[in-house]
């Protein structure tokens, strides 16, 4: 088991507190509930941010495979000699 975490910020303990009380839950799961759900709004936020890049990844790979092809394609003969060495 990990060290216990303790708090010295008094503005958050004051708001740990606050927060069990509306809830109607101890200070332990105010705290749970609480990081669950920072947690689970980061997570989202991360996919969502992923999900965005691999989007815009996808339409510049679409736009690269729209432009016209110039003369065949390069193949390793073209770069390397016999002996794999650069030409």
């Amino acid at each position: 088991m990990k060290a216990p975490i303790q708090i010295r910020r008094e503005d958050v303990t004051s708001q740990i507190r606050e927060l069990s009380e509306l809830m109607k839950v101890s200070v332990t799961d105010a705290v749970a509930l609480a990081v669950r759900a920072e947690l689970v709004r980061q997570q989202d936020q991360k996919k969502s941010e992923k999900a965005e890049r691999m989007k815009r990844a996808d339409a510049l790979l679409q736009k690269l495979w729209s432009l016209p092809q110039i003369g065949p394609m390069i193949t390793d003969e073209d770069l390397y000699d016999e002996d794999g060495l650069p030409k």
